[in-house]
Parts: structure tokens; C-alpha cells; sequence
């Protein structure tokens, strides 16, 4: 085995690019062990052109030659919208973990997060800007619901039967991508590798010599961008999904205003600082990342229980925050949880 590997080692090259120009907002980086640069360089492109397909499915802003989620907001009161397969299966999926999570995971979000992007939008760029008030916040949860949304998987329609609901699958979309990226990959012959589209990550097997991949969660501590408060190894076929405060927010009032939004209080999920999915499946990595945010310690363990699937999860809480479980470590001023012992 030792031998085969070292004369692998030898054929194959490592080889590493990134782009900015695949969609998703967000740089995404491929590494692959090839037999050449432009076996790598070939593949590199089929990549980037799948994360694009999948980027203007999924975008929920623009318009593009395809029917797509933006497609089916702008429809929506009016007519059914005739749409790729993929964005049918991506919604169904989104629906059955819903349903799962009493509605914790919700893509039918859309008009409450709308209201939340436009004031992080506002604050980012420096514009006067006023938070959501509860009146608002609960109007538009009112077109909120899987009620409002019509699946036709055998005439491959969605449609929103309430002119005021919209669809947001940001929480899943990215996942879901990189999930699909890997699985060509794989079909492609590649065995050796990772995917990393802006934190939603993807491994391919080991390193060419039989070590492991690692990897870190970045520490939530504003002042430390950049440094991993934790390190580990990745197993083969893992995906690898963080969701925290201190990926998209401004601060307002001394408080964090985050992304994350709590379907069942209307405004940003204050439990732990970030929580980390390690599962086979990136698309349910990334769901559940999200999930889970909004979950409480106990709420989100029992919920992975019953899923019944092989999943780690990592939370990390503030040292102020209260929770359910004593089985912690203590590490550069956060309470650190798994559901697997941590090395």
C-alpha cells in the first residue's frame, strides 16, 4: 500500500487555484492532486462553470437566460414558474428539513430577511439606517410558510401563491454547489483534493501520501480574524460547514447585528458565538450549521439525535453565556461543546 501511494506520488502533482468570478460572493478555491497542469486547469474551469450554473440558479437578485429563484419571487401572486430540476430537488430538500426542524431551517424566510439585508446593507455602506421594528418584522412574516409555496415536481413549477412571499435559500444554496462540484469531481476520476466556497468546505480522500487534510474554526473574537481557535484532521468524504456572528454584521448599539435570523424570534440568533457541522453530505452540512444557530445547546443536541445520522457537531459560546452542559473545554475565552471528544 505504501509503495503504490509513493509511486501515485510521484505521477500525480499538487495543484491549487482560486476565483472570485464563480458566483456565490465569495472566493472559491480548488486543490487537486492532477497529472498535469492542464488536466488541472481543465478541470478548474468545468468547476467554476458548475458553481456559476448554480449561482445564478439560486440568486435571488438578478436575472439571468434561466428561470430562478429571483424568477419565482418576481412571479409570485401571478403564475407558476417553470424551473432547472435542481432547483426543484434543492427546494424539496429545504422543505423535509424544515419540517424536520418544526421550521428552525426556513427558506420561505424570505420576506423577513429582506428587511434585515436592507438595514446590514445600509449600515455597511455607512447610510442612515433604522432597525426593523416588531410591527414590521411580524407583517412580514405573515407571507412566510411553506402554505405559500406550490411544488409541481412533475412539471418542474414552483409557485408562490401569495404576492407577498419570496424565497431565500442562501442557507443551503452554497452547500448544496459544493456538494454537486465534489460529486463531479469524483465522477471525473479525482480521489485527492478539497473544495472551499467562502467556509462551505469538501474533501476528497487524503493527501497523496496517506496523511489526513486539517483544518481549524476561526476564533469569533473580532480582534483575531484569520486564527483558528481550534485544529483538527478530516476524515475522507467530509464536508466541513461553519455558520457565526462574525461572518456578516455590522454592530449597532454596541451589539452584534448578524445574518442569522431566528424564524421564531424575527431577529438575529443569540445563542452560541458559531457552530460547526462535520457530515458526509455538504448540502446537510450546510443546513444544519444554520439550524442549529438558532437552536439552544440541548435543543440543537436533540435534534442531530434524532436525525440519526453520523454527524459532529462543534459549538462555541461566549464564557457569559449560559449552558446547558458542563463537558466543555475552556480555550481563549470561549466555552467550546462537541458531540465527539476533542483533541
Amino acid at each position: 500500500m505504501f509503495s503504490a501511494r509513493r509511486l501515485l506520488a510521484k505521477r500525480k502533482k499538487n495543484f491549487q487555484a482560486s476565483t472570485l468570478t464563480a458566483g456565490f460572493d465569495t472566493v472559491i478555491t480548488l486543490q487537486l492532486y492532477a497529472d498535469s497542469q492542464e488536466a488541472f486547469n481543465e478541470e478548474f474551469q468545468k468547476v467554476e462553470n458548475l458553481f456559476y450554473y448554480y449561482h445564478t440558479l439560486f440568486d435571488k437578485y438578478h436575472l439571468y437566460e434561466k428561470n430562478n429563484i429571483k424568477t419565482i419571487n418576481d412571479a409570485a401572486g401571478k403564475q407558476p414558474v417553470q424551473v432547472d430540476q435542481e432547483l426543484i430537488d434543492l427546494l424539496l430538500i429545504a422543505k423535509k428539513y424544515s419540517e424536520l426542524s418544526n421550521h428552525q431551517f426556513d427558506v420561505t424566510l424570505g420576506p423577513v430577511l429582506e428587511l434585515w439585508h436592507d438595514v446590514r446593507e445600509k449600515a455597511e455602506n455607512q447610510e442612515p439606517y433604522a432597525l426593523p421594528s416588531s410591527f414590521e418584522l411580524q407583517k412580514a412574516s405573515l407571507c412566510t410558510g411553506w402554505d405559500k409555496v406550490d411544488i409541481d415536481d412533475d412539471n418542474n413549477t414552483v409557485y408562490l401563491n401569495t404576492p407577498c412571499a419570496s424565497l431565500d435559500v442562501g442557507a443551503i444554496a452554497k452547500g448544496y454547489a459544493t456538494q454537486k462540484v465534489k460529486d463531479m469531481l469524483i465522477q471525473d476520476g479525482y480521489t485527492n483534493g478539497f473544495i472551499n466556497a467562502g467556509g462551505n468546505v469538501q474533501i476528497l480522500g487524503s493527501k497523496i501520501n496517506g496523511d489526513p487534510w486539517k483544518t481549524g474554526i476561526q476564533s469569533p473574537d473580532p480582534t483575531k480574524q484569520g486564527h483558528s481557535i481550534l485544529q483538527f484532521e478530516l476524515k475522507d468524504a467530509t464536508a466541513f460547514v461553519t455558520s457565526g456572528d462574525y461572518q456578516r454584521y455590522f454592530i449597532h448599539n454596541d451589539q452584534i447585528i448578524h445574518h442569522i435570523i431566528d424564524p421564531d424570534t424575527l431577529y438575529p440568533a443569540r445563542h452560541a458565538k458559531s457552530v460547526t457541522i462535520l457530515c458526509e453530505d455538504g448540502t446537510i452540512a450546510d443546513i444544519l450549521s444554520t439550524t442549529l444557530y438558532t437552536m439552544t445547546y440541548q435543543e440543537g443536541k436533540d435534534f442531530i439525535n434524532q436525525l440519526n445520522m453520523e454527524i459532529q457537531v462543534i459549538w462555541i459560546y461566549d464564557k457569559t453565556d449560559e449552558i446547558e452542559n458542563e463537558d466543555y473545554i475552556e480555550k481563549e475565552g470561549f466555552y467550546i461543546l462537541s458531540t465527539k471528544d476533542l483533541q
